[in-house]
This record gives C-alpha cells, sequence and structure tokens, in this order.
C-alpha cells in the first residue's frame, strides 16, 4: 500500500459479507477498501492491477449473493463516493445511494428518479444493470457514463452502454463505472415529493426481511412471481431460505441461512418452473465468488 495515500481510503480487515448484504450471509473477502472520491478510486484500481490483486467492485450488497468461505478478492464499496455536482446537468458519483439522490431531487426539483424509490442501491449498482420499475430504466436518464477501462477512464455514450432489460455491457466487459452525468426534468419540490409517494406506495406490498429483492428476471410475456406460484412454491423453504410468502420471486433469510442454502432453493425454483412451464427462469441476482 505504499504507493497510495491511505489517508484517501477506509480498508476494512476482514469484509464480512453477511454483515453487509443485505440477504445476510456469506463468508468474508480478508479486505475491502473504501475509496472517498473518483479519484482516489482510480488510484486504487491502478494499483490493485498492477499488482496483479484480483478484486470485486459493490455498493449496497442489495442484489447479490455472496459464496460461503473466504473470497480471493479485494472488495471495492464504493458507498463513500458521495459527491453530487452540476455540469452543465447533473453528474454524480457512483457511490451516491437512491436515497441521497431522491434527496437531492427533492431539495433542487429534479423529476425523473422517483422510480429508484424504496430500491437499495447506489447509482453505480443501477447503471451495471440497467434498474428500473414499471418500464422506467436508469438507461433512459442517462446522458454518459464515466468508467474505467483497460487502464482508463472512459466517457460512453449511452449506446456504448449496451443497455437492455435488466443488462449491460458492464456486466460483460469488466468497465467499472465511476459516475455518470444524468438528465432529468426541472421541477418543483412537490412534484418531486408527489411522484416519490407513488410509488413508496406501490412498493408497500414488497416483502420485509433480509433478500436480495426480486431474484430473477421476468421472461418475455410473463411474470417470474406468477410462474414461481403456479409451481406451488410460495412459502417452499430450503434451510433457513424460503420463498417469500407476499411475493414469490423473493427469497427471505429467516436468519440463519447459508449462501448454499439460497443457491439450492434457487436451483429448485428454476427446476420446478421449468418442468411446469418449460421455461428457463434467469437470474437477475449476480453471484459473487
Amino acid at each position: 500500500m505504499s504507493r497510495l495515500d491511505l489517508d484517501d481510503y477506509s480498508i476494512e480487515r476482514p469484509f464480512d459479507f453477511a454483515l453487509r448484504a443485505t440477504i445476510g450471509c456469506g463468508g468474508i473477502a480478508r479486505e475491502a477498501f473504501f475509496p472517498k472520491s473518483e479519484e482516489s478510486f482510480v488510484r486504487l484500481l491502478e494499483y490493485l492491477e498492477t499488482e496483479g490483486k484480483a478484486y470485486r467492485v459493490l455498493g449496497c450488497l442489495s442484489n447479490v449473493l455472496p459464496a460461503d468461505g473466504v473470497s480471493k478478492r479485494a472488495v471495492i464499496c464504493t458507498k463513500r463516493m458521495k459527491d453530487i455536482r452540476e455540469e452543465n446537468g447533473v453528474y454524480i458519483e457512483a457511490g451516491v445511494t437512491a436515497g441521497a439522490l431522491l434527496r437531492y431531487c427533492r431539495k433542487v426539483g429534479l423529476s425523473g428518479a422517483e422510480f429508484l424509490t424504496g430500491i437499495p442501491c447506489t447509482l453505480g449498482g443501477a447503471l451495471y444493470m440497467n434498474a428500473g420499475v414499471s418500464g422506467e430504466y436508469i438507461a433512459d436518464t442517462v446522458e454518459f457514463v464515466k468508467a474505467y477501462i483497460d487502464g482508463k477512464v472512459e466517457r460512453l455514450s449511452v449506446a456504448e452502454c449496451g443497455y437492455s432489460y435488466k443488462n449491460s455491457a458492464f456486466m460483460q466487459n469488466g468497465a467499472v463505472i465511476l459516475g455518470a452525468k444524468i438528465k432529468w426534468k426541472r421541477t418543483d419540490t412537490e412534484t418531486v415529493e408527489n411522484r416519490i409517494a407513488i410509488y413508496e406506495k406501490r412498493r408497500a406490498h414488497l416483502p420485509k426481511g433480509r433478500s436480495m429483492g426480486c431474484v430473477f428476471k421476468n421472461p418475455q410475456g410473463y411474470v417470474a412471481g406468477k410462474l414461481i406460484e403456479g409451481a406451488g412454491l410460495k412459502d417452499y423453504r430450503f434451510g433457513g431460505a424460503r420463498i417469500s410468502k407476499e411475493h414469490a420471486n423473493f427469497i427471505i433469510n429467516d436468519g440463519h441461512a447459508t449462501s448454499e442454502d439460497i443457491k439450492n432453493l434457487i436451483a429448485v425454483v428454476k427446476n420446478a418452473v421449468f418442468a411446469q412451464y418449460k421455461i428457463v427462469l434467469q437470474e437477475e441476482i449476480r453471484y459473487l465468488d
């Protein structure tokens, strides 16, 4: 670490996934770095790559399933990268959470981010997986994404990001998202608050408890939760993991589930839905090794 200014980072050794991930299970990583800015983030990436150290970039750990045991990768957590600034539009660093973003939008009168209400994500995570609900997606609001690619910082157009339903080029090309310039509409605080209230009401029925959010993508023309319910799996359990009674596309950790329990339950769901409907469900969540 001699080539890095340690004042630019918080370091956690070890990093306990079970304490950090919203699903509440998983093993540990030997170390985790929390850069304070975009610039320190890039310096850290350069250092780790020069040293040949494998790493993984994470935000809120809300749609991930960490493996049990000890990970060989260092963790870089973006949650201290909180800068939002006006640059002929709004530029937002990758670690800004949806909650912080909505508070900013309410304060300055920006409409367009309200669909992120209640989603436990950072902007980087939302951009990575093209987060969205009810037909509204983060890709629809992006002017450009700044990313670290092959040792260089580049600005990527929306087309270069390769966005589609719950998918992006970032999932395949290994690029690291640093931030993005977003185009939203100027309005007033009351309008933003009213739209936030609409999304809060829509999400009020979602299951409580430790989960990863929706586990599976919706197959074209179908709703994954309805398929799982139709296969008779509501409240089905494997070890400490169970399918939610309220929403069958949620897996709940009842307090003592291992990641292996959840992986096994996911396999049960995929097999049952295929047997019933001949449809192969695809995971929306990401597996961490």
